[in-house]
């Protein structure tokens, strides 16, 4: 999908739709990091300490979290939106 990377003012950064996109279809893969509830709360507390000013941790299902804070790709920017105006 045709996306575009830009400064939001929601949160900071953002990815944005250029084109619109179906409920099922697929956009962008959310990669990072897949770790454990106990890992995310010391990273979380640890990116706070390092004064990493957003963290970006999606949580799959009960156990597993991805965490794309450092080592991600631009889906971590994604905030869920029905806004068509967007920005």
């Amino acid at each position: 999908k045709k996306l575009k990377f830009c400064k939001s003012h929601i949160h900071d950064w953002g990815l944005f739709a250029m084109e619109p996109i179906a409920a099922d279809e697929m956009v962008i893969e959310y990669v990072g990091q897949n770790i454990r509830q106990v890992i995310a709360d010391m990273r979380e507390k640890r990116y706070e300490d390092e004064g990493i000013g957003s963290s970006y941790m999606f949580r799959v299902d009960h156990d597993t979290i991805i965490d794309a804070t450092k080592c991600g790709n631009f889906a971590r920017f994604i905030n869920h939106s029905c806004n068509v105006s967007g920005q």
